[in-house]
């Protein structure tokens, strides 16, 4: 499963308070996120997410959990959406906008090395 884990010390509200929508729009597609939702006890934020590539539209929801080291990037898991390079892409982005607005984060455990330079 796809994920970023990023360490450091930062409180879930104050990511859904600063979180932006991603907006891409190329040759292979759009990719963007929209509503965005933070669980009761403020320890998960969901976020609805949308690929369309080579014509093929996916649905699937963003999870930015809490870890006792940090947080991390990743697909729901009750999503069933097949992890293509724009699903990679959009988990990327927001893990490069948490890293740019939060700088005592750092890359941790992650499997999207590539999505993230």
């Amino acid at each position: 499963m796809p994920h970023v884990v990023l360490l450091g010390t930062v409180s879930v509200d104050d990511i859904f308070n600063g979180l932006k929508s991603v907006f891409i729009r190329n040759e292979s597609g759009i990719l963007k996120t929209d509503t965005s939702y933070m669980s009761r006890d403020k320890t998960a934020i969901l976020i609805e997410a949308l690929t369309i590539e080579g014509g093929v539209k996916r649905s699937f929801f963003v999870m930015i959990g809490r870890r006792d080291d940090g947080v991390v990037v990743r697909i729901y898991p009750g999503s069933d959406v097949e992890k293509t390079a724009g699903v990679k892409s959009i988990l990327s982005d927001i893990a490069k906008q948490l890293l740019m607005a939060f700088p005592k984060l750092a890359i941790g455990e992650t499997n999207l090395q590539e999505f993230l330079k």
